[in-house]
């Protein structure tokens, strides 16, 4: 046990360190494909480097400031047998800076920005002091490199602080002034993907100003002609997707600090001295040193530059480099870099990049059916927990949304129907103004009108009961046949609504509590029966028959498109009642098609922030020529 004691206290530092290299790796290339993955098991493992880098770090700072005032009777085990640990200090530094691909985890992280520079002046300080009390025995050509390496490391860990502080939607500035801006080019269909690009730089500002809460209609003038040019040309989707992936960049990486000035010359001070720094160090005469010591050093030195050039990879590939160099008239090297970029935007685009998963849950799961084998084996240990301790019922809802959801992939057949209903409702807005009347609804009416006066109040409510319709009116077509695709596609959007309620209620228009809602439904559902699945499956039906006419819609192709629009009503209704804040702060987990089709509707001034508006319906019985109803107005005659 001894033996494996002094081991361990031989080569801890050593380990501290590398483990710290390590997870700084491991987040530098985890936080590129953060965004586009949806396994909980990949975003926990983020979310632990995430602490752990840190944590590490300033537990080795500390341990190499204790080590370095041991001045008692004990073994002073860094001056006697790790001379160079000292050295380690500035690249501490520079890894608690972090990497350029990911800053900030979480939306929060950008607000909490003053105290990541409380943390920054400690550390430093520690870093001096270690760096102070390691002068006296060592020679100046081991110190003056190692002055090299303070300096890029607090330039690294004041980059991370900055960007924080810049990724703030707080610090979210005004809309630029407009100047004689460049309009974009007259699109074709072989230079689409350049129209994208540049007409995604020059709103980026605004589409920031969006997701802040600002409302800038002089930006709109010429917003809503060029969106429907990129719709003609089937470009609209990839902007939005572009524009999202900026933005994210700009709220959860340096991305926003290496396009400004000053952040530009930091860096290059900081690789300079790093470099200074590695030649200074090899030149230096360092058999007093451990071999041990010098090969850690030696990867801390190569394994950052091998990132540092990794993260100019990235940099060459942004479009803000491409619009740098082009606005320079560098037009070789932007040739170069849109090479580059349109390949990688290529990639992405048939993986697709935002949104590239949809949630799915169903009411099944909550009820006890449907759900996974883990699933069940909690919720059972969950109420033996209740009847001994009288608590647990409220946890329901929290482990089933937590193992029953699941993620699809969002195909092109629901981006098109999400953006051509878009459409549909932008022109309905601006032409005739009527809202979409009864006529237009020939099977879902009778339903509807029952639907509206059952919840109106409550859009919770209003999901849950069209979910239910939809599971028994879906069930009617077995075997599917040639309607196999609309079924998809009204089955998912049904699940992602419900989705949406049970996981984040925060982005819909709901007031009262979600447990409620459901426990509510559940309630009226087990009075007709509470057994199986099919006797579930029979109680909705039952419950849905005493509350409105089942037999009035028939299982058809037109019906089928009616359910699917008025879940897009909804989706739209859902979308336009919500802020953007909440929309930046779940591009940390990959984004939501409710964020895509917000951020769609906000470049057509759609949404409770710009003159065209959804409602659920319109009491007063007159309707507005701005708004669309998800219920048209009851006293509307049909013609």
């Amino acid at each position: 046990m001894e033996t494996l004691v002094q081991l361990w206290n031989e080569w801890e530092i050593h380990l501290l360190v590398l483990l710290s290299f390590a997870l700084q790796l491991f987040l530098f290339f985890a936080g590129s494909f953060r965004p586009r993955n949806t396994i909980t098991f990949v975003r926990l493992s983020i979310w632990f480097a995430y602490l752990g880098a840190d944590f590490v770090a300033v537990y080795a700072l500390g341990f190499l400031s204790r080590q370095q005032d041991n001045s008692t009777g004990e073994m002073n085990t860094l001056k006697e047998t790790h001379q160079l640990a000292f050295f380690w200090a500035p690249f501490l530094l520079a890894h608690l800076g972090g990497q350029d691909t990911i800053t900030a985890f979480a939306i929060e992280d950008n607000n909490l920005w003053l105290r990541h520079l409380l943390n920054l002046i400690v550390q430093v300080m520690l870093a001096s002091y270690v760096f102070w009390k390691s002068t006296g025995w060592h020679n100046l050509q081991i110190l003056v490199p190692g002055i090299f390496m303070f300096v890029s490391g607090i330039i690294k860990y004041g980059e991370r602080t900055y960007a924080l502080k810049c990724g703030s939607l707080k610090n979210t500035e005004g809309l630029p002034p407009r100047g004689n801006e460049k309009q974009p080019p007259d699109l074709r269909q072989d230079d689409m993907y350049l129209g994208v690009v540049g007409f995604a730089l020059r709103s980026a500002p605004v589409v920031r100003n969006f997701f802040a809460g600002c409302n800038l209609v002089q930006f709109m003038a010429t917003n809503v002609d060029y969106m429907c040019l990129f719709g003609e040309l089937d470009g609209r989707q990839l902007l939005l997707k572009i524009e999202i992936g900026m933005l994210y960049d700009d709220l959860y990486s340096k991305a926003m600090v290496l396009r400004k000035r000053i952040g530009l010359i930091l860096r290059c001070i900081s690789q300079i001295s790093a470099v200074v720094a590695f030649v200074l160090f090899i030149v230096s005469n360092k058999q007093r040193y451990r071999r041990a010591d010098i090969a850690v050093t030696y990867v801390l030195f190569i394994g950052g530059f091998l990132v540092e050039f990794c993260a100019i990879a990235v940099v060459v590939m942004s479009p803000w480099t491409w619009g740098w160099l082009e606005s320079r008239k560098c037009h070789k090297l932007a040739r170069i870099c849109w090479l580059l970029l349109s390949n990688n935007i290529r990639r992405l685009e048939k993986r697709m990049m935002w949104p590239n998963s949809m949630g799915q849950y169903n009411i099944l799961n909550y009820v006890g059916f449907d759900q996974s084998w883990l699933s069940k084996q909690i919720q059972m240990l969950i109420r033996m927990t209740a009847n001994i301790f009288g608590a647990g019922k409220e946890r329901h809802l929290w482990v089933s949304k937590l193992l029953d959801s699941k993620s699809i992939q969002v195909d092109r057949e629901i981006l098109q129907s999400v953006t051509q209903y878009v459409d549909g409702v932008h022109s309905e807005l601006t032409s005739d103004g009527s809202g979409r009347p009864y006529h237009q609804w020939p099977n879902l009416h009778p339903l509807l009108e029952k639907l509206q006066s059952l919840s109106m109040d409550d859009f919770g409510l209003v999901i849950v009961f069209m979910h239910a319709l939809t599971e028994v009116h879906l069930s009617t077509y077995n075997p599917p046949g040639d309607m196999a695709a609309s079924i998809g596609v009204c089955r998912k959007l049904s699940n992602y609504m419900l989705y949406l309620l049970v996981t984040h209620p925060e982005m819909l228009p709901v007031t009262g509590s979600v447990e409620t809602t459901l426990e509510y439904f559940v309630t009226k559902v087990t009075e007709y029966g509470d057994g199986g699945k099919d006797t579930i499956m029979r109680g909705i039906r039952k419950l849905l028959e005493d509350l409105m006419d089942l037999q009035a819609i028939q299982p058809n192709e037109d019906t089928l498109q009616e359910i699917r629009d008025f879940w897009l009503r909804l989706l739209l209704f859902a979308a336009g009642k919500s802020r953007g804040e909440t929309h930046a702060a779940q591009l940390a987990v990959g984004g939501e098609l409710l964020t895509l089709t917000w951020l769609l509707m906000a470049h057509l001034e759609m949404g409770d922030s710009w003159p065209l508006r959804i409602e659920l319906g319109h009491a007063a019985g007159t309707m507005s020529p701005d708004i669309a109803y998800v219920f048209p107005n009851k006293s509307g005659s049909n013609p």
